[in-house]
């Protein structure tokens, strides 16, 4: 965040220097975290499909963040930057689904443990709302994304969501997938687990902050609703 504040201090000539460092400094850190989420996913394993699945992972990631960009930037802005939000998520959403599609083809395929969780039955059943919400979210996206009608009634809101929505899926799916593992086939959450006096002591500050965190959040999202628009120190009462 701090790389904003020297970019707007810098001089005009090195302003494109920061836009450059700022990029590969977040690209960097996205297909790292991709990649750290792939290991995990795969159980800590360094098989050869593992390590491809944990590749797609670091590709992946990237573009999903880009997209999130793209559907923030669709949401909270107009004119110029918003039309270019949409040239960028156009260019994304394809990469995206592609990502996701095989992914979710893969992932069972590289585990036995997941790949009998999703496909035995009666579970499957009860777990198709999960890829069925995640399709019709994308296909949300799709859509706003191909209506020039949608974008110009300023609908660009409904990508962010979906995109939320997708999020949500996927970690739901994951919790499901790797449930009651910490680190699939090798540690469970019981084993993972702290002694009670510390189950204990971090509960009672969960309770105190993660409503403060909420409150928070829902206060800053309703002090800064809307269109972004320009800085002003004028109370528009």
């Amino acid at each position: 965040g701090v790389s904003f504040d020297f970019r707007v201090k810098a001089k005009t000539d090195h302003k494109k220097l920061w836009n450059n460092l700022f990029s590969i400094g977040s690209l960097i850190a996205s297909m790292a975290q991709g990649w750290m989420l792939g290991n995990y996913v795969m159980g800590l394993t360094h098989s050869s499909l593992s390590m491809f699945f944990t590749l797609a992972i670091t590709i992946m990631l990237p573009v999903l963040y880009i997209m999130m960009g793209c559907g923030w930037l669709l949401y909270k802005t107009e004119g110029d930057v918003y039309w270019k939000a949409v040239r960028w998520a156009r260019i994304a959403v394809l990469p995206l689904g592609l990502g996701l599609l095989l992914i979710s083809i893969a992932t069972p395929l590289v585990s036995e443990t997941i790949a009998a969780k999703w496909f035995r039955l009666p579970e499957a059943i009860g777990l198709m709302p999960i890829p069925l919400a995640s399709m019709i979210a994308y296909g949300a996206i799709i859509g706003v994304l191909s209506s020039k009608s949608m974008l110009n009634n300023d609908k660009g809101w409904i990508v962010y969501v979906a995109l939320i929505a997708i999020c949500i899926m996927c970690g739901i799916g994951l919790g499901y997938s790797l449930y009651p593992d910490i680190v699939i086939d090798k540690l469970t959450i019981w084993e993972a687990a702290s002694s009670k006096d510390a189950m204990q002591f971090a509960f009672y500050g969960t309770v105190i902050a993660v409503p403060c965190i909420f409150a928070y959040t829902i206060f800053i999202y309703r002090v800064f609703r809307g269109k972004t628009t320009e800085l002003s120190y004028e109370s528009d009462r």
